[in-house]
Parts: structure tokens; C-alpha cells; sequence
């Protein structure tokens, strides 16, 4: 690319992984070029170096990124993307017992800490952070994803009978990121601007409700194209 960046490394989940659901009788599947970022280096030429591992939650992200950096990784742009899996909880555990308190995977004070370290590590080993938020929920599909052989009932209660609340606080991690990165004068690609944008977004969503399908990707794909190149380099 014109502002000299030709390698870009991706510290991710499934969302830049490129999983998608409802294919077959697998729960997920990974196609084969099908990742957003894939897809956009096939049009903008930059060598990619995808870290992203299905499930990953930010504290796995920052051992592979830490791990990485000891061994001598080497790219222009470092992508941190997650929080889709952190702001989830354990259904299976909600569902057996609602009135217990249960956190999300991460908190969000300490995904936003983990978070910070990964963007200070990344610029200590002068390499520019850039952050993406997550793609929106399609409400009722995730719902009925997370009650999927689960006691609905106790999860609704756990819930307050309020299933917005899912979208809320998927939306809330998604909102602290962007806020993190204007703050810190960090980077940021907003995909799930970019997504809302377009009216019949959950047309680019699997039926799982939280998963990009492949319309979906390429859909992404577009927005890294027109979004990279206009990236700088920090260092």
C-alpha cells in the first residue's frame, strides 16, 4: 500500500478467523479464504499473519501477542480484535443455576487493561495498534443460539425477562472500545458502524446471530479496503 504497510498482523476470534455457522451438522466451520482480511489482501497486496483462534477471549490474545513479540515477530500494523467472547457469559452454568451471580468471561475493567497492555506492547515493539469493534448482534438469533438446549426459563429470569440486555452489554464493550482508542490515540476500524450502516445488516449475519456469514465478509472485506489505506504508520 502507498502509506507502506505490507504486513499486518491479526490478533483475533472467530470473527477474524472467518468462522460461520449453519452450513452443516458442525456447530462452526472455517472456509478457506473466506476472513475478511484475507479477502482484502488479495485486492491491497499485504502479506497477513492471522493469530485470530476460534473462542479466543483477550487474555489468550495477549499470550499469543506477548509470545509472538519474544520470538521475533515482525509487521507494520498489529490488529487487536475482540471482545464478542468476553462480554459472554457461561450459559450452561446460567442456565443450571440463574440466581447465583455469574460475570461475564472478562469484565469489562480487565478487558479493557488487557487490552491497554496489548496496544503498549505492540508500540514497545514499534509496531502501530489498530482496534476494530465487533459486528452487531441480530438479537433473536443469539438468543436463540445461547437457549439452545438450555433451560430458557432460568435464563430469562437471569436476564430480568429482558432479552435486550444481551445487546446491550455486547454494545457496551463495543462502545469502551471505541472510546479506549479515541482516548489513546489508537487506530480504529468501526465495523459495526459499517455494518449498521447498511439497513439489511443481519443479511450478513449466520443464524447464529453473532457470526459474519459469507456475505458478510466480503461485506467486511470492502471496508478493510477502503479503511487500510488510509491508516499510518506510527513508527
Amino acid at each position: 500500500m502507498k502509506n507502506g504497510i505490507n504486513t499486518i498482523a491479526v490478533w483475533g476470534d472467530s470473527i477474524l478467523k472467518g468462522a460461520v455457522t449453519g452450513l452443516s451438522d458442525h456447530r462452526f466451520e472455517i472456509l478457506d479464504n473466506t476472513n475478511s482480511l484475507t479477502l482484502a489482501s488479495k485486492t491491497l497486496h499485504f502479506e497477513l499473519i492471522n493469530k485470530s483462534v476460534f473462542g479466543n477471549i483477550i487474555n489468550k490474545s495477549q499470550r499469543t501477542l506477548n509470545r509472538d513479540m519474544e520470538r521475533g515477530l515482525v509487521c507494520d500494523i498489529g490488529i487487536i480484535e475482540s471482545g464478542g467472547n468476553d462480554c459472554d457469559y457461561d450459559w450452561p452454568s446460567v442456565s443450571e443455576n440463574p440466581n447465583v451471580p455469574h460475570e461475564p468471561r472478562n469484565p469489562l475493567p480487565e478487558f479493557l487493561r488487557m487490552m491497554n497492555e496489548m496496544v503498549h506492547t505492540l508500540r514497545e515493539y514499534r509496531i502501530t495498534p489498530l482496534l476494530m469493534t465487533m459486528p452487531p448482534l441480530v438479537l433473536d438469533r443469539w438468543y436463540k443460539t445461547i437457549t439452545l438446549e438450555q433451560n430458557e426459563v432460568n435464563i430469562r429470569a437471569f436476564l430480568h425477562d429482558d432479552i435486550f440486555r444481551l445487546y446491550s452489554r455486547h454494545e457496551l464493550y463495543s462502545l469502551n472500545i471505541v472510546k479506549y482508542a479515541h482516548k489513546n490515540n489508537v487506530q480504529l476500524v468501526d465495523m459495526r458502524m459499517a455494518m449498521l450502516e447498511r439497513s439489511d445488516f443481519r443479511e450478513l449475519m449466520c443464524a447464529d446471530g453473532i457470526h459474519p456469514n459469507e456475505k458478510g465478509y466480503a461485506y467486511m472485506a470492502d471496508v478493510w479496503i477502503r479503511e487500510l489505506p488510509k491508516l499510518y504508520k506510527e513508527f
